[in-house]
């Protein structure tokens, strides 16, 4: 089973990637989940993936995303850029779909 981390999992393109992971569930695992500013969709994500890691882009909607997962979730929440290369980079993680536009990408 690969670990993967979704850059750009609330966009089109992630949800995409999603729906090809859905398909092939003993294939895949989502290790982490990156989004922009959208915390409701990523909510709804956690809740329905169970990542290890979420990460937003701001602190603020990080704050937003911890009290909207249910208490003891298993998701731990992150923000930042820094967050944002951790979780493409770690060892756990076997592939990466980078589906962010512009440098971030």
């Amino acid at each position: 089973m690969q670990n993967l981390t979704v850059l750009g999992a609330t966009g089109s393109i992630g949800a995409s990637t999603l729906k090809v992971v859905s398909e092939n569930p003993s294939a895949f695992n989502i290790y982490a989940l990156v989004g922009g500013r959208n915390v409701t969709k990523m909510a709804e994500l956690c809740a329905a993936w169970q990542p290890e890691y979420a990460v937003l882009s701001e602190e603020a909607d990080a704050k937003q995303l911890r009290s909207l997962l249910v208490p003891g979730a298993r998701t731990q929440v992150l923000f930042g850029e820094q967050a944002m290369c951790d979780v493409s980079s770690a060892s756990e993680v076997d592939m990466v779909m980078a589906a962010i536009v512009g440098a971030a990408g």
